[in-house]
């Protein structure tokens, strides 16, 4: 278990490499983890600038929203957090983007095609309707998704992404923009799109465990 000072320093280093790889906004998607307290969680804070966030900025809440420590107030997606906790106990940290590609893959309603290994990882990730941000419908439809992945697309709006580090929940939310952006220049491209063979997928699948 990580104390409450590791939660905030990994939230403000990946918030910063997360912002930098233009995934998050100004102010567009947040960040949470686990602390010393199993109740509550560590999260950024409600509309301010991810690229100047520190540890001072962020916000420890319970499962109700309510401020355990810090001044800011918390994210309006406390729930959709909470809701990924509930369906992946196993999870110490959960990432919401607004990453471009994969916002406009799940807006046309795409389907990973098997075109590499990472896709096939991918295959499974459900594509949320859209919710108004910060609703109970929008949390209980990602609690969902996430019980059959560690991933999911929400329409109009970015992606989710958990992993029993922080490291996992990022490189899950880096992967998913990463392999839209590669179908996008697939298309792109044109011609014929080259795939893994079925038989190669099914040997493949146990890999989406592991990545």
């Amino acid at each position: 278990m990580r104390t409450d000072a590791e939660a905030r320093q990994q939230i403000v280093e990946i918030a910063h490499d997360l912002f930098a790889m233009g995934h998050l906004t100004p102010t567009g998607g947040n960040i949470s983890a686990r602390g010393a307290d199993p109740d509550t969680i560590w999260i950024t804070p409600s509309q301010m600038y991810k690229g100047g966030l520190n540890q001072d900025s962020l916000v420890c809440i319970q499962e109700d929203g309510t401020t355990v420590a810090g001044t800011n107030p918390a994210s309006i997606e406390f729930r959709m957090h909470w809701g990924c906790y509930a369906a992946r106990p196993e999870s110490t940290a959960a990432v919401h983007t607004h990453a471009p590609a994969v916002t406009a893959f799940g807006i046309t309603n795409q389907r990973f095609a098997p075109i590499n290994t990472d896709a096939i990882a991918l295959a499974d990730t459900r594509i949320v309707p859209w919710f108004m941000p910060g609703s109970e419908e929008l949390a209980e439809a990602v609690r969902e998704a996430i019980r059959v992945s560690r991933g999911a697309i929400l329409q109009c709006h970015g992606l989710m992404a958990v992993g029993e580090t922080m490291r996992k929940a990022a490189n899950r939310a880096v992967m998913l923009e990463e392999t839209a952006r590669l179908m996008l220049y697939c298309r792109q491209f044109g011609g014929e799109m080259a795939v893994i063979p079925p038989d190669w997928v099914q040997k493949l699948d146990p890999i989406k465990d592991f990545l």
